[in-house]
């Protein structure tokens, strides 16, 4: 009998040592503050993907390769955006054929916006040319 009390004994004093040494919760007494919540962030390229998907991606491709391309019953061939020849114009000279056409490349100035178009050639910059 003694020998279950020593253990009890022993149990107990381990259980206040424990709730003894756990850290009360903190309490904030201030008054509540309404924080902003944080803005997600925004692919800055979202929009001109879009524009590029609806309007270069048929010719130049999703991976903007390019390569031959069937048009009204005409193959043609669309250069790359990755190609070193591509990468050497200039963001005014891409800007200019994308708003007039070139060639057999359209012209886009009716249907894109001027910011648009820049967006455009700032995302074919980036994502297709890595600059």
């Amino acid at each position: 009998m003694k020998l279950i009390a020593i253990a009890l004994a022993c149990i107990a004093l381990s259980l206040v040592i424990i709730s003894c040494t756990e850290t009360a919760p903190t309490t904030n007494n201030t008054a509540p503050t309404t924080a902003a919540s944080p803005a997600k962030p925004v692919d800055e390229f979202a929009a001109a993907h879009v524009n590029y998907q609806k309007n270069c991606e048929g010719c130049h491709g999703e991976t903007g390769e390019g390569g031959l391309v069937k048009v009204n019953d005409k193959q043609i061939k669309v250069p790359s955006l990755k190609a070193d020849h591509a990468k050497k114009h200039t963001d005014e000279q891409i800007t200019k054929m994308i708003t007039n056409g070139e060639e057999q490349m359209p012209s886009f100035k009716d249907k894109l916006k001027p910011e648009e178009i820049t967006d455009l050639v700032k995302y074919v910059r980036k994502h297709y040319q890595g600059q």
